[in-house]
């Protein structure tokens, strides 16, 4: 058992939600997370309980009835959830990345209506927004096009989007599109929030995966899909000029409770008594060094963690991409290392799919590539710390 170190306490009106997603996580989303691997679908049961519970409004506002949690509490929820499943922490992340994104470019009407549905009536937003042939290390081109209608009343959508999350349990799919006509993005990047159950949308059924088999990001494909004006969020090019960290702040969290997991499996396997009667494996030497290793991994990535959370609405922009990149390194590398280093620990046995290891593994790879990928991390920090130019993320 790790001793509790960490000088981070979470703000007392938000202790309840934590002290809930590590209930709801350890006794219904953990027993489920097996079968949601193996059968490659989204996490229905799970989803339902976070709807129940209230939890799908922990990034809403609380003047629009929801939690309004800080950045410190969102990212602890969010490893306690990812601890049980880590499809359903990386999913949620998305869901309430986009809330985060209505609370900065969404009209009040629009906040007002779709926060009352996310707080009432339990709506899921996804976030659909890559391409095939683009990526975040180079300068994004949008190919999916949005055309005004000959009336001048809405648009049409045509196109396909890839990695599309929670693309078969969402009540909302939030993207965006280049505007015929336009020139570069600012002139013609469109953002809409868009129905999952309007005419001309087709979910792929092609997300097989070694990991994060539950997030179900299908592709989809838009054709001629009718855009109403109130669909429309924001001012055209407006999602360029915002604050986007929560996505990689979001990263940090859920493979954070995914190295924990991994941990915690390991320490407990490690120090049960052999099958044939014999010490734990946890009473031999070799064995202390490269679990003491990984508990300084993990501790490092849990400061880190806490860090960008306290510090994510208060730092100039990079100063904040600085500690960002730091914090989605060193938490996807925690979970890969641990994860591989107790699957040797545990031997054979910890690559049957009876035990959870080999899934904590499979599951912690995503994360060396998503977005910042971990080689653009290393990068990014590397030339701010050298006083030069950095961005992660680049548009236009």
């Amino acid at each position: 058992m790790e001793p509790k170190t960490s000088p981070f306490r979470i703000p007392s009106n938000h202790l309840h939600w934590v002290e809930l997603a590590d209930k709801l996580s350890r006794e219904k989303f953990a027993p489920r997370a097996a079968m949601v691997d193996a059968e490659n679908r989204f996490p229905f049961e799970n989803y339902d309980d976070l709807r129940e519970s209230g939890l799908l409004a922990l990034m809403v506002p609380e003047e629009f009835g929801g939690i309004g949690a800080d950045s410190f509490t969102y990212t602890t929820v969010l490893s306690k959830i990812a601890h049980g499943c880590a499809s359903t922490g990386l999913t949620f992340n998305m869901h309430s990345a986009i809330v985060d994104f209505l609370r900065q470019i969404a009209s009040p009407s629009q906040q007002e209506s779709y926060f009352n549905e996310i707080v009432n009536e339990g709506a899921v937003l996804s976030s659909i927004t890559s391409e095939p042939g683009t990526s975040f290390r180079h300068k994004g081109k949008v190919r999916t096009q949005i055309v005004p209608e000959a009336d001048g009343d809405g648009y049409r959508l045509s196109g396909r989007k890839i990695f599309c999350s929670l693309s078969t349990g969402a009540t909302y799919y939030f993207t965006w599109s280049f505007l015929e006509g336009a020139e570069s993005l600012e002139d013609g990047l469109l953002t809409v929030l868009i129905p999952t159950n309007r005419p001309g949308i087709t979910v792929l059924d092609d997300w097989d995966t070694i990991g994060m088999r539950g997030t179900a990001s299908n592709s989809i494909d838009f054709k001629d899909v009718q855009i109403h004006q109130e669909d429309v969020i924001g001012e055209i090019g407006a999602i360029l000029k915002q604050d986007m960290s929560i996505w990689s702040t979001g990263y940090t969290g859920v493979y954070i409770g995914l190295a924990e997991a991994a941990f915690e499996f390991c320490v407990e396997m490690l120090s049960k008594p052999r099958s044939d009667g014999g010490p734990p494996i946890s009473t031999e030497p070799h064995v202390w060094p490269v679990v003491g290793r990984m508990s300084m991994e993990l501790e490092a990535a849990r400061r880190a963690r806490d860090t960008l959370g306290l510090l994510r609405g208060e730092l100039e922009p990079t100063d904040l991409s600085y500690v960002l990149n730091q914090a989605k390194y060193l938490a996807t590398e925690a979970a890969h290392n641990i994860a591989s280093e107790g699957m040797r620990l545990l031997g054979g046995r910890g690559i049957h799919r009876s035990w959870p290891m080999e899934r904590y593994l499979r599951d912690s790879r995503a994360g060396l590539i998503m977005p910042p990928a971990n080689d653009r991390c290393l990068e990014t920090v590397g030339k701010i710390a050298l006083g030069l130019p950095a961005k992660t993320l680049e548009f236009g």
